[in-house]
Formats: structure tokens, sequence, C-alpha cells
């Protein structure tokens, strides 16, 4: 069974032309970093940003494991990122 609730979590976050148009949960700081390091060599475009956002309250569903399937948190929507426009370019993370 799957549940949701809101949380306060670390999340790797993408804005694109100051929007933010995508966010993926990640464990720990640590991991949303190597995860935005990897998504910068990907992705290069000059109007889309990543940044790791360490206090973001979030829906978020917990998704069992299932078979060979393993459990994981899926963020649902953002409720409060505290970036301002732009200031997640060039920032702390």
């Amino acid at each position: 069974m799957n549940e949701t609730g809101i949380i306060t979590c670390v999340a790797l976050c993408m804005f694109f032309e100051g929007e933010l148009v995508e966010h993926t949960y990640k464990e720990s700081m640590a991991d949303c970093l190597r995860a935005k390091r990897v998504a910068e060599r990907n992705i290069q475009p000059e109007r889309v940003q990543f940044a790791c956002g360490p206090n973001i309250k979030a829906e978020v569903e917990y998704i069992e494991a299932k078979g060979e399937t393993a459990a994981r948190t899926r963020i649902l929507r953002v409720i409060e990122h505290g970036y301002e426009d732009g200031e997640y370019d060039g920032g702390r993370y």
C-alpha cells in the first residue's frame, strides 16, 4: 500500500527560465550533490539550472517494494522550496 504525507526533505530541483519544473527526492545532501553533478554534465542548456534544496517542504508518496522493485519516496508536489528567482544560479548548492 502506498502512503502520502507532507515532509521536509532534500531534493534535486531543476529550474527552467526561473520556474521550478522538476524535483527528485534524495536521501541525503551528498546523494543530491552527486546527482546534480551528473545532471549538469548531461544537460547543459543555458536556461536550465540545478540546485540541491536541503529544506524542501513537499507532499510525498512512499512506494512499497514489490518483487524486484525497491521501495522509494516520490515527490508529488513541492509546497515550498525557499529559492528566490535566480538565487539557485551559482548559489551555495
